[in-house]
């Protein structure tokens, strides 16, 4: 039953549904650039993230499993990662790229080029060790939120701590499953916070 829930959890708090939450809870920040979009194109923009940063990386990594490049979705061999993280690069990037190019700017689009750059800073750690995708993609969205929160002195103590809390069950999960050791788990989570946090006193 534990088992169970952890993999539940895992799998409904999966990395590559994080953009999507993500855009969700940015969406609720009331910004220049989020108060610009149109209220009937916010669903359009958020069922766009989700197709191309959950759906069709799922069905490529899918091909990748068909064929044997990697045995599962998991991707809990670390070899096995390269080329499942090249694909969630380039349809991160490409996201970017679409969303700028339909005139958006600030808060999402930054959050998208962090991500991508957090899959990319992954793909290199992952030649040395195994970190958890799961709590790199976690830990960034609590970057991007804490970057806004202390670069321009805005209160987002709730989703702040949402985010944390939600970290913490996500975290736990993957322990319990064994699907990492703390070390793995802690690190990525840091990377995550740490890459996106950066970001926003860099650009």
């Amino acid at each position: 039953m534990i088992n169970f829930t952890a993999k539940s959890i895992s799998t409904i708090l999966h990395p590559l549904l994080v953009p999507t939450y993500g855009l969700v809870l940015l969406m609720t920040i009331n910004t220049h650039s989020i108060l610009a979009i149109p209220d009937n194109f916010r669903l359009g923009i958020i069922g766009f993230v989700f197709f191309t940063t959950f759906i069709l990386p799922s069905l490529l990594i899918g091909i990748l499993v068909k064929v044997g490049v990697a045995s599962n979705f998991q991707m809990s061999a670390q070899r096995e990662r390269v080329f499942p993280l090249l694909i969630v690069a380039i349809a991160f990037y490409l996201t970017y790229f679409f969303l700028k190019s339909a005139g958006l700017t600030g808060l999402i689009t930054l959050f998208m080029v962090g991500s991508t750059m957090l899959v990319l800073i992954t793909l290199l750690i992952n030649y040395v060790t195994k970190i958890s995708l799961h709590m790199i993609a976690w830990g960034g969205l609590l970057g991007c939120l804490l970057g806004f929160a202390i670069r321009f002195n805005y209160d987002l103590t709730l989703l702040i701590i949402a985010t944390i809390m939600i970290s913490g069950i996500v975290a736990t999960a993957r322990l319990q499953l064994n699907a990492h050791n703390p070390f793995q788990v802690y690190i990525g989570f840091l990377f995550g916070v740490a890459g996106m946090l950066g970001l926003f006193f860099i650009v």
